[in-house]
């Protein structure tokens, strides 16, 4: 057995789901903020907002996923 094999302790699983969930709200905070300053400097009201919206809970769900269910490596 390998030293550099990884140890899926508890408080390793804790770190990186907390991590995960810091990581999709800041994604999903900025690109709504972003959006309504958008619809404010353009002046359209909802519609940059509720794109940006739901642009930024795909991407954040996309990088969520992808970190949840890594790729296998194939040989």
């Amino acid at each position: 057995m390998s030293s550099s094999k990884k140890k899926n302790t508890p408080l390793n699983s804790y770190m990186r789901y907390s991590g995960m969930a810091f990581q999709m709200g800041i994604i999903i905070a900025a690109g709504t903020f972003g959006s309504i300053k958008l619809d404010k400097w353009l002046n359209t009201k909802p519609l940059f907002t509720i794109v940006g919206s739901l642009l930024s809970i795909a991407i954040a769900m996309y990088l969520s996923l992808r970190d949840f269910f890594p790729p296998k490596n194939k040989k």
